[in-house]
């Protein structure tokens, strides 16, 4: 089953929060490349752009959470490993922000930034613990699209093969 950008758009939608059965590469690539493509569209529009990308942001948890699984189980994965990247990215964000916050009230609390507050900084661990955060995510990231670009499995226990193979 050949998917384009259009009926891909599409599916994406109409099957908004259904986390069984299968969606195939295209199906989830094409739908990925439309957030991506409305996200950055919104970001150039000041804070209207700002509200309106988190609104979008909101109303596309739910099918991409969807998509995600239903393209793991085309691999014939659990769509519990969706759950588990997100929960650990999302923890590594918020340790991310955690040191980001505790750097700029260093930074903050004298007013200025000082050679001191900069000297805490750096012997502080804090840019380690940025850069682990990074690497981290970056790896994770990595990981995630190999695992996005896994072939079609033949019939599975997710239901029969989108490609009728």
């Amino acid at each position: 089953m050949n998917v384009d950008f259009i009926t891909a758009i599409k599916m994406y939608f109409a099957n908004y929060a259904n986390f069984k059965g299968r969606s195939t590469r295209a199906e989830y690539w094409w739908a990925m490349l439309f957030v991506v493509l409305v996200s950055s569209f919104l970001s150039f529009f000041g804070a209207i752009g700002n509200v309106a990308y988190m609104i979008w942001g909101l109303v596309c948890v739910i099918p991409t959470l969807a998509i995600s699984i239903r393209r793991l189980h085309d691999s014939s994965l659990s769509g519990w490993w969706a759950g588990a990247f997100y929960i650990v990215c999302y923890a590594i964000a918020g340790i991310l922000i955690y040191t980001m916050f505790d750097i700029f009230v260093a930074a903050a609390s004298g007013g200025a930034i000082s050679e001191q507050a900069i000297l805490e900084i750096m012997t502080g661990g804090k840019i380690s613990t940025i850069a682990l955060c990074v690497f981290a995510v970056l790896v994770l990231y990595i990981v995630w699209i190999i695992t996005m670009c896994r072939k079609s499995s033949p019939d599975n226990q997710y239901g029969p093969n989108p490609y009728g193979e």
